[in-house]
């Protein structure tokens, strides 16, 4: 049985630290972006900083992508040498 999502993203949350500080962190960079995109008098350096904190906002999604397909293939493995275990008895 696969997890979803949302069940990966919750256990993660739940037991690394590093996991809790990118999520934060990704927030933190919607809402300057969007902070900064609902500027009525956009400057040539907001485009700038735009792009940066959009990069930002994806090196952090990637980690954090990075860390549930880990997790994924952690608990895929240990249900897999579970099952062996209950084939030896």
């Amino acid at each position: 049985m696969g997890m979803d999502d949302g069940a990966i993203r919750k256990a993660l949350r739940e037991q690394s630290e590093e996991f809790r500080r990118l999520e934060e962190l990704h927030s933190k960079l919607d809402r300057k972006l969007v902070e900064l995109l609902s500027r009525s008098d956009v400057r040539p350096e907001d485009e700038i900083e735009e792009k940066r904190l959009k990069k930002m906002k994806l090196k952090v999604k990637d980690e954090m992508y990075r860390m549930m397909v880990q997790y994924t293939a952690r608990i895929k493995e240990q249900s897999q040498q579970a099952g062996k275990g209950g084939e030896q008895a």
